[in-house]
């Protein structure tokens, strides 16, 4: 045969020879004809979270931009593949230093890792360069970089496994849903709800808000006729005019946030059963709670009669899923004032947010205002109270005190920031893990410190989202993510999440180090 008219081109996977679709991405090559599930789809094609990445002749490469018929003859090797011992040391050292959570991105990051290995023993900096093409939203790159820095470094000696039963329990404490813990989720064994369900319908959402229906994800996509997303150059903007206070000794606006958690929404249902969650394990910061893609994957099950995986690409994600509450406030130094919240035409009930952050702050007069745009949710971490106690803080805030905030469960997070590096004392009841607590502490500190530096989503007047890809959401990178130290407090108390607490203090002591500036994020211009 011809090699233009040629329908598959032969490579080595993982040291064997397979034949692979010549039409194809390398993603969907892998994922689709060789049932290799441990490559992950956290964007395609944007080829911006790394989610895919799989080594080709031994270097790093994301798998979603990569057409099959480039890699003919080449050596694709997924973790699968990866040498035995090189492996068991980076899975070792993850566990040791809890470096994955909800553990999507992981075994991206873990063949990034494998790759730069062969280039000698890293310094720091040259793991958080790697992982500038990554993105993590659960431990704030830290816990990674100190993993890879041990496993990469032959002389290095590996910490103590973590207890996996104490390490499960907290961190399901933090995450608020079941949550695993294991060597599986590092090296990709661990199914996600987009895995693992061949021979299903599926259902890929479509810009217009209906589904197309095929039977792979790429004929799926084929006859959606996807267009991908695109980094915007629309100016954010803040939507709520912050509230007149006389005396205010603080004010704030702040833009829609897009919670940019990495495995996309996805539910599989049969007849006459109930849908599988798509908050496989955990992640998202609680924003995919409420996802309407399992009601929607319920209705396709409805009318085809047969088992249904319903997928939201990238772009859907953010068109479809819920973002935190835009608000703007204005607070007096004892801590009164004003603070009004956003909500638009399909936003979810915040009715039981607003009862809750009215007995928690009663002399706050909460408003909210009817704005255009996309959903907004009430199940983020954090929503809409964290950043009133983190404006309460800065309010009543003395020169030289840290940046205090206690729950009412009784945990507390004090933070301060000094010469650009961030240190956290925490109180969480009894710790159960301290190593996992650690990073679920350190994941709280990148997601507030991000939320006020450089994070926001694009939505114009009328409230279309402009923002779709991963890289123009703001999140600030491994490389820009500043040192982390973190003390945790011995107690024989009973455990406590206190993510909200850590989150909130962190929230304040960066907004005050950028200056009290009226708009989130500071350093991006805000109209």
């Amino acid at each position: 045969m011809a090699p233009d008219t040629a329908l598959s081109v032969s490579v080595r996977l993982n040291g064997a020879p397979v034949e692979l679709p010549i039409d194809a991405t390398l993603l969907d090559a892998l994922r689709e004809t060789t049932l290799c599930h441990s490559v992950k789809d956290g964007c395609s094609p944007q080829g911006q979270c790394g989610c895919c990445t799989v080594l080709i002749d031994g270097q790093a490469r994301v798998a979603c931009v990569t057409p099959v018929r480039r890699v003919a003859g080449r050596e694709i090797t997924t973790l699968e593949g990866v040498e035995p011992d090189l492996l068991n040391r980076i899975v070792a050292a993850f566990e040791a230093t809890a470096a994955a959570q909800c553990g999507f991105c992981t075994p991206g990051i873990v063949s990034r890792l494998v790759g730069l290995s062969r280039k000698g023993v890293p310094n720091e900096k040259a793991v958080r360069t790697a992982l500038g093409a990554h993105l993590c939203r659960c431990t704030g790159f830290q816990p990674i970089v100190e993993a890879a820095l041990i496993a990469l470094d032959p002389e290095a000696v590996l910490p103590k496994a973590r207890d996996p039963e104490q390490a499960r329990l907290r961190a399901t404490l933090e995450s608020g849903v079941t949550q695993v813990s294991s060597s599986d989720v590092v090296t990709g064994i661990f199914s996600f709800a987009a895995d693992d369900h061949d021979g299903a319908v599926i259902a890929y959402a479509t810009a217009d808000g209906g589904y197309s229906l095929g039977s792979s994800v790429s004929d799926a996509r084929g006859k959606a006729i996807k267009r991908q997303g695109r980094n915007s150059t629309v100016a954010l903007r803040a939507p709520l005019a912050i509230p007149d206070l006389e005396d205010a000794k603080v004010l704030l606006a702040t833009c829609f946030v897009e919670p940019a958690y990495l495995e996309p929404d996805a539910s599989f249902a049969e007849p006459d059963s109930l849908p599988t969650p798509p908050f496989t394990n955990a992640g998202a910061f609680g924003a995919k709670r409420h996802s309407t893609i399992c009601g929607d994957v319920c209705a396709l099950v409805d009318e085809q009669a047969c088992g249904v995986l319903a997928i939201w690409p990238r772009e859907e994600v953010v068109r479809r899923g819920a973002k935190r509450p835009p608000l703007s406030l204005a607070l007096r130094g004892d801590g009164s004032g004003i603070v009004h919240v956003g909500l638009t035409p399909k936003s979810d009930d915040l009715e039981p947010l607003l009862a809750q952050a009215r007995e928690t702050f009663p002399s706050i007069r909460f408003e909210t205002v009817a704005i255009p745009g996309p959903r907004v949710g009430s199940s983020h971490r954090g929503a809409l109270i964290g950043e009133v106690l983190a404006a309460r803080c800065v309010a009543q805030h003395r020169d030289g005190d840290a940046f205090s905030v206690t729950l009412d469960n009784g945990a507390s997070a004090s933070v301060t920031l000094v010469d650009g590096a961030l240190t956290v004392s925490v109180q969480a009841g009894e710790p159960l893990c301290p190593i996992t607590l650690r990073s679920y502490v350190i994941g709280a500190v990148h997601q507030a410190y991000s939320q006020v530096t450089t994070e926001g989503l694009a939505v114009d007047s009328d409230g279309v989202i402009h923002d779709l890809t991963i890289r123009s959401f703001g999140i600030t990178t491994a490389m820009q993510t500043p040192p982390i130290s973190v003390t945790i407090e011995p107690s024989a108390k009973e455990a406590v999440p206190v993510g909200m607490a850590v989150f909130a203090a962190t929230l304040a002591a960066v907004w005050f180090d950028e200056g009290v500036a009226k708009h989130w994020p500071t350093r991006r211009e805000v109209q």
